[in-house]
């Protein structure tokens, strides 16, 4: 029975010197810790869509591999230039297409990447900007709370009336409910940034950048002609011109200017240098909208600054206003809506900004991907 007893003992001494040694040791916040760059590098190390266009570039690798194996077996069958096997066969028709194929597959790849990072970007500055709403939605109840106060406290003195304390009382509730909402709304951004970083729906994240306007220093014209040369659609229309090229070249050697094949061939040449003449246009209207774009919300980011000082500055004035006696509380509350819409706008305007850099220099280096 002693025996018992001492266990008993022991086995709740063990528990409480568990319970104390927990209760002293600091809570850490399980909160995964993430810069925006460190998210881009997370989203990238995680993307199925990026894995699967490694191994879409390795099957064109094999298939230019197929081609250039197939050429020799042309060659040594005596095939040359302007002979024809079901088609124009040029010495590597073969393997210019395939390495026009790899070369496009590669530049896909690169395509998925900058708009990966657009995208994560895109959720980061949603979340940022949630978490923002969300920030300045609290202080609009904490606000909403000291105004219902004083109004309480003016109308036990009797000097307010019983409708500034219904009024106060309505601002109060619906501060509350943008507040719930605010809250509903930052979670689910939270949840579709760990979506786009394929992480857990549920995962806890701190961010840890701010909203920062990015510098945009960039000389259009020089970017028009670098766009000619690096975007997707120009490079993949100067493959189509190469092949179509090749194709009047070969089978010219066979067909005479006045045969319908000749004919044809030679107008398919006119007609895609006529596309390549059109898509230039089409890409130098691009990137000249986005750039206007980028300085169109650079404006922005200005005007709401100073639209946050004012509407701060108002509200401050109907505060000291209301309080000598000179304002009504629906002027100070109109004021206070003011200054919570202008600082939301501010927070805006400036993920647009940044977001529109990234559209613009997406557009010179990749251009559109179909």
């Amino acid at each position: 029975m002693k025996k018992l007893v001492l266990s008993i003992l022991l086995v709740c001494m063990t528990l409480v010197t568990s319970i104390l040694t927990y209760a002293d040791t600091p809570q850490t916040n399980d909160a995964k810790k993430l810069s925006l760059n460190e998210a881009i590098d997370e989203g990238i190390k995680n993307s199925t869509d990026l894995k699967v266009s490694d191994l879409d570039i390795e099957i064109k690798e094999i298939e230019l591999d197929q081609a250039r194996h197939n050429e020799k077996k042309y060659e040594k069958s005596g095939f040359s230039l302007g002979t024809v096997e079901g088609f124009q066969l040029d010495s590597n028709m073969y393997s210019k297409s395939a390495q026009n194929a790899l070369d496009e597959e590669k530049i896909k790849k690169d395509y998925k990447l900058e708009d990966l990072k657009y995208k994560i970007t895109q959720a980061y500055y949603g979340a940022l900007q949630a978490k923002d709403y969300y920030e300045v939605t609290n202080n609009n109840l904490i606000n909403a709370q000291k105004s219902r106060d004083n109004v309480k406290k003016k109308f036990d003195l009797g000097v307010a009336s019983k409708s500034d304390l219904y009024m106060a009382d309505i601002s109060l509730d619906e501060a509350k409910a943008n507040l719930e909402t605010a809250k509903i709304n930052t979670q689910s951004a939270y949840r579709g940034l760990n979506m786009i970083l394929n992480y857990p729906l549920d995962t806890k994240i701190e961010l840890t950048s701010e909203f920062k306007e990015q510098k945009f220093s960039v000389d259009l014209n020089k970017d028009v002609l670098t766009a000619y040369e690096k975007r997707f659609d120009m490079i993949q229309m100067n493959h189509n011109y190469e092949i179509v090229k090749l194709d009047f070249e070969s089978n010219s050697v066979k067909y005479p200017s006045n045969t319908y094949v000749y004919k044809t061939k030679e107008r398919n040449v006119a007609k895609i240098e006529n596309l390549m003449l059109n898509s230039k246009q089409l890409v130098e209207f691009d990137l000249k909208s986005k750039y206007d774009n980028v300085n169109n919300n650079k404006k922005q980011i200005e005007i709401a600054k100073s639209n946050v000082d004012k509407a701060n500055e108002v509200l401050r004035l109907k505060k000291l206003s209301y309080d000598a006696g000179m304002s009504t509380l629906l002027e100070v509350q109109e004021a206070a809506t003011k200054s919570y819409s202008a600082n939301i706008a501010l927070s805006k305007s400036i993920s647009d900004y940044n977001l529109s850099i990234i559209d613009y220099n997406k557009a010179v280096n990749i251009g559109t991907v179909r």
